[in-house]
Formats: structure tokens, sequence, C-alpha cells
């Protein structure tokens, strides 16, 4: 451990180096090539034995095949690569150069977290684990993970741990909280088409616009009321798209939005509910209304040995106090849950706020990290890596 210490603090004051590099050139869902390469990069330039995903999207990071060790463990740790449709806001001197795109969910922390610690591991001797590095694409449209997976990614693991950024605990703490973290989740587009006209006649068409407020007020007011509450439900339509012109009924408007749930038998009677409610605005106002549902992404679930074993270094890192182990389900959704449904594994929460300044929340304009967070998340990563043997010599 002190080898692996020593080299991550030669390379700390890199890691905002790179994390500034990736938030300048964001890159969103699907498009991550550059980003790709940039990581291909600098892993070839330290010798690091690496592979690129299919389509030059992704990289495997894996010394543990390249130079396998028998009778070890190979632990793999996940971070995300890709950025959001946002326009940023900050007045930052690295602020994001891609209009309308942003790394405003703190891959960008992730990525450079992952990328230190590979190139300190790979150097590192003596190590009682093995591991692998997957810098994924497309976490936010919910498919990378699957992709990294098809591609070999857990193949020969025995467990997978990662990071996520948390805006709302300040820098220096951390949750691990074993067992379910985030909410299944299944993003939908609403089709509606009806016929359009002059402004001045809405008698003489189908007006796709008053379909779609109406089917939205009865998304938000019906769907909650026939569900359990025990069981949390959110709905969220957001984008709508329709229209060009004041006096002009269009002839189509789309909807897009989201539905997250505890579980999974939530999620299908949201689902089912969320069809009956189409069905009825077609029916009331004449119109063709076609839901079109993207699969559905399970909720994250933290393994409660290996969610231990974290909590257990992150406490040796930072204290007792800095960790909290009694997190509440969160509403968002992340893939990783994907990697977690055939393997075992955790997911960190990592503070990333200035003690004292007021939190800027995630998918927002605003939103930055305390850039003290990235030598923290490399150490606590490490540390679970060196605690590993240990904690499951006698399973």
């Amino acid at each position: 451990m002190d080898n692996l210490e020593g080299r991550l603090e030669r390379l700390a004051a890199t890691l905002p180096e790179t994390r500034r590099h990736l938030h300048r050139y964001p890159e969103l869902s699907g498009a991550e090539f550059a980003t790709t390469a940039y990581l291909s990069e600098r892993l070839a330039r330290a010798a690091v034995p690496h592979r690129v995903g299919q389509g030059n999207r992704g990289i495997i990071a894996d010394p543990a095949t390249a130079v396998p060790s028998p009778g070890k463990p190979v632990i793999a740790l996940r971070a995300d690569i890709d950025a959001l449709p946002i326009e940023e806001a900050n007045p930052v001197e690295y602020r994001s150069q891609q209009p309308g795109v942003m790394h405003a969910c703190g891959h960008d922390a992730h990525t450079s977290i992952l990328l230190g610690l590979t190139l300190a591991l790979h150097r590192a001797e003596g190590l009682a684990v093995g591991w692998r590095a997957i810098f994924q694409p497309s976490e936010e449209v919910g498919q990378g993970a699957l992709e990294m997976i098809r591609q070999g990614a857990l193949s020969g693991v025995e467990a997978v741990v990662a990071l996520h950024v948390d805006p709302n605990r300040p820098v220096g703490t951390v949750g691990v909280t074993p067992g379910p973290r985030t909410a299944w989740c299944q993003d939908f587009t609403i089709e509606v088409t009806g016929r359009g006209g002059h402004g001045a006649r809405p008698h003489d068409t189908v007006d796709p616009i008053a379909a779609s407020a109406h089917l939205i007020t009865l998304i938000y007011q019906a769907l909650p009321r026939q569900n359990d509450a025990r069981n949390p439900v959110v709905v969220t339509i957001g984008a709508i798209q329709g229209g060009h012109a004041s006096n002009v009924i269009p002839n189509h408007v789309s909807l897009k939005g989201t539905i997250r749930s505890v579980d999974q038998p939530t999620a299908e009677r949201a689902h089912d509910c969320l069809q009956r409610l189409c069905a009825s605005a077609a029916q009331a106002f004449q119109a063709t209304v076609t839901p079109r549902f993207d699969p559905l992404l399970p909720g994250l679930v933290n393994d409660p040995a290996i969610a231990r074993l974290c909590a257990g270094a992150a406490r040796e890192l930072l204290g007792d106090a800095a960790v909290a182990t009694d997190d509440r389900v969160s509403m968002g959704a992340e893939d990783f849950a994907e990697y977690t449904r055939l393997t075992p594994g955790c997911m960190i929460s990592l503070g990333t706020n200035t003690p004292g300044r007021p939190v800027t929340p995630l998918h927002t304009p605003t939103f930055d990290i305390d850039e003290r967070a990235l030598l923290i998340g490399a150490r606590l990563l490490a540390r679970v890596l060196s605690c590993w043997p240990n904690a499951f010599a006698n399973p």
C-alpha cells in the first residue's frame, strides 16, 4: 500500500489536469471518440496493456489478462466517460468548449480518478489482487455497460467497484450503503400525430399540442394515483417538440420522458399505466398517440459484503465520521447496475462539495467539483484493492 500511495502522490498534480482536459472537451453518449483516443494515448504512453472498444468508444485496460496471476482475484474498476446535452454556465477557465455539451454529472472526475489509479497500479509491485480498468461510454443513455459486458469487461472478474461524485456531500466524506442504491429506470418517447391547420380554426384540425398538453397533465395526475405510495415512482417529461409558428397547428408533437421506481413490479405497473393514458388521450382527441419504451434499466444493488469492505477502507482513509452507510435509495439511475446483476459489486458516493459553498446539483449548468476529491477517490479505490485479500481470505 505504501508503494501505491507513493505513486498516487506523485501523480496527484496530473489528476486535475486530466479532469480539466476532459471537462473542456466533453462528448455525448455514442460519440466518445476523442475521449477514447485521449485515454488510449495516455495509457499507451505508460505502456499499460489495453484495448479500445468496438467503434472506437470505450477502453478496457487489462494487465490482469496480459500478465496472468494464478490464484489472485481480479477486481474491475469502472468509470464512465460520456457527457450531457447541457450548455455550461460556469465562468471557469476550463469550461466546456463544446456548445451545448457539458460534463454535468462528474464523469470527467470519475475518468481522471481511474486513469490516475491505473497508471499507478501498472507500476506498483506486490499487489495481492489483479485488476481491470473499464472506461465506459454511453452511461447517460443506459447502454454503455451492456456494450462493455458484451466485449468481455466482466470475463474472469470476481467483483466490480466504482465511484460516483456526490455534490451533496462535503469533500473528504463518502457514502457506502449496502443494498438497493438507485432506481429502476425506463425512458420513453411518445409520438402524438394529428392533422394540422390554421390556428384560428382548430375545429378543422386534430390538434396534437392540445392532446399532448392534456396527456402530460394526465400522466402527472393519474399515474401517481394508481401507484401504491409506499413504493415511490417518479415520472418526468423532459422534452417537448412540436410546431414552428404561433398561428399554425402542427401535424406532430414528440414528448420524451422517464419513469423511475424502486422495484421492478412498480416499474412494470407504471409502464402499463402510461400505455393506458396514451390510449385514452388518443381516443379523447382523435389523435394517434404512440409510446415507445427504451429497455428497462435495473436498479443498482450494492453487495453487502463488498459494501462493508469499501466502508472499512474508507474509514481507514478518512475516519469513521466521514463515512455514511445509511443513505436512502436515490431515484436517479445508473447503468453500473448492469454489472452488478452479473457480478457482485459496489458503487461509492464520493463527496465533492467545498464546505461552506452552496450545492450545485448534478445535471445542471453550474455543476462543478472540489478537485481535492480526485486524489481522495484514487486513494480510496487503491485502499479497497489492498484490503481485498484479507477481507475475503476465508469466504
